[in-house]
Formats: structure tokens, sequence, C-alpha cells
């Protein structure tokens, strides 16, 4: 009999104990929820806070941007269709090498030669020189290449008188994809450059002396136009779209802007600013480079 009264009451003891544990564990669960919702809702109301921040600072910097950015200004050609005509700007190829993309361009054919319409020539170059003009005024940079005979000394002339760097020996594949590479080699050269000319390497051997003279000689073939260059440049003019596909091609990969004379052989629409005209005659080359060259001074000077 006692012992099933001590079985009762330590089986109601349990019961009781149990109960309030379980009590105990709802009304802590009950204010972790709370305690957990309003945590969750601070941390909601401090996040939109900081999102509202960032924006008001990427606006604020947007604006600033703007402000910093000149607005556009028109340039006044200094050639006219006269010039073109006499500079032989508007022969083009055979018509079994026409590019079907360039028939745009072309007026008409006289013994078998495609001859191109002078008056989108001179719309086109009008386009490109605004275009390079306003890119040099906001800072800009440029850089002019024409790799072919006919162009390299015009290129290397105007790109000197401009101050602008260039590229007339070779393009380099990876000039532009594999920039980080070329800069090590313009630092290369203007370190082995300023070496010789301060008298740096007295102590070394005429053999190494022999050695680091092919070296610049070689990175002087490579990157001698772009040592003035700390960064990628913006815009890239080339002479011949159709010959210099291969620094076309870098630069839409990398979002360089390509300004191009392109004859009637190859695709101006592969640039973003193409000039339809002749691109072997020396005249002609002449004749757009140049004026180019006067686009970009003409924005240095303002």
């Amino acid at each position: 009999m006692a012992k099933t009264i001590a079985k009762t009451v330590n089986r109601s003891g349990k019961s009781l104990v149990k109960k309030a544990l379980v009590v105990k564990a709802k009304s802590v669960s009950k204010i972790s929820a709370e305690n957990i919702k309003k945590l969750n809702e601070k941390l909601k109301l401090e996040k939109e806070l900081l999102e509202k921040k960032k924006n008001e600072e990427v606006a604020g910097k947007s604006e600033e941007k703007k402000e910093m950015v000149k607005e556009d200004k028109k340039y006044s050609l200094t050639i006219g269709l006269k010039d073109l005509l006499n500079a032989g700007s508007h022969l083009g190829h055979k018509v079994s090498k026409t590019h079907p993309k360039a028939r745009d361009f072309i007026y008409g054919q006289k013994d078998g030669v495609e001859v191109m319409d002078l008056v989108k020539t001179l719309e086109c170059l009008e386009k490109a020189c605004n275009f390079v003009y306003n890119q040099k005024r906001n800072s800009k940079q440029i850089v002019l290449v024409g790799t072919k005979r006919q162009a390299r000394e015009i290129v290397r002339r105007v790109a000197m008188d401009a101050g602008v760097p260039y590229v007339t020996d070779r393009w380099l594949g990876g000039t532009i994809t594999n920039w980080d590479q070329i800069k090590k080699d313009i630092k290369k050269l203007n370190d082995l450059k300023e070496g010789m000319e301060k008298g740096k390497f007295t102590e070394n051997t005429k053999k190494e002396l022999s050695m680091m003279n092919k070296e610049i000689a070689r990175l002087e073939k490579i990157v001698g136009g772009l040592v003035s260059l700390d960064k990628l440049f913006d815009v890239l003019f080339v002479v011949d779209a159709g010959f210099e596909k291969t620094a076309v091609k870098e630069a839409k990969l990398r979002n360089v802007k390509t300004v191009a004379i392109s004859d009637t052989d190859a695709n101006p629409f592969k640039v973003d600013f193409a000039i339809p005209a002749n691109d072997d005659s020396t005249k002609s080359v002449a004749l757009i480079v140049e004026e180019i060259g006067r686009a970009i001074k003409a924005a240095g000077t303002k």
C-alpha cells in the first residue's frame, strides 16, 4: 500500500516538473521569436538606410562626372570635295574585290573600278573628325595606326606633330587585349633609354651594352610610339580597316572606339566611324590623316 502511494506521488511529481518545463520552453521560444522579429525589422531598416545612402553617393558621383564631361562642339573641316577628288580618294578597288557592305558608299563603276561617293566620304570624315575632336577635348587618349608602306611616314609625322601615340612598324597582337604586358615593355624601354642617357650602365661590359642596345632597338619597333602612354587608350584610328583587322578586332573586345579609312574591299561597319576612301594612294591617306591630326591639335588648343 505504502509503495503504491509512493509511486503515485513520484509520478505526479514528475508530471508537474514536465509541465513546468514545457511552459518555460514555450515562454522562452515566444520571447526569442519576438526578439528575432524585432532584430530582423531593425536590420531591414538599417539595410534600407545603407542602400539609400549608397544610391545617393552613386547619383552624386555620376552628376560630378557629367559636369566634368565637356559639351560636344563642332569641328570645321579644312578640306572639301575638290581636295578629295584631286587626291584620288574616290578611287576604290576592282569590282571583283568589292565587299558587299561597302556598296552603300559606292557611286558607280568606271573601267571595272569602283568609284566612291565623295559626298558621303566628306560626311563620314566630318563625323569622324568631330568625334576625335571632342574625345580629345575630354582628355581621351587617341592612338594613330598605319603599318602599311604607304601610311607609315604620314602617320608617324602627323602623330608626332599632334603629340599623340602611334604604331607604324607592326601591330603586335595583344597590344590592347594584353595591355599589362605591353605596359611592362614600355616601362622597360623607358628605363633602358633613361639609363643610357644618364650613364647608369658605364660599368657594364661591351657585350652587355650591345645586348641592351639590341633590346632597345627591338622594343622601339614594338612600342616605341606608345612610350607616352600610362594606361590603355580610348580611341584607335587606323589607315585601312581591312589591313589592320587585328587591331580593330582587339579594340572591339576592349570597348575601344575605332575610326578608320575604309576602302571598297573592307567592311565599313566593323568600325565605329568609317571614312570610305582610297587607302592605297599616298595623297589620299595624307589628306585624311592630316585632317584627323588637325582635329586633334584644334582640341588641344581649346
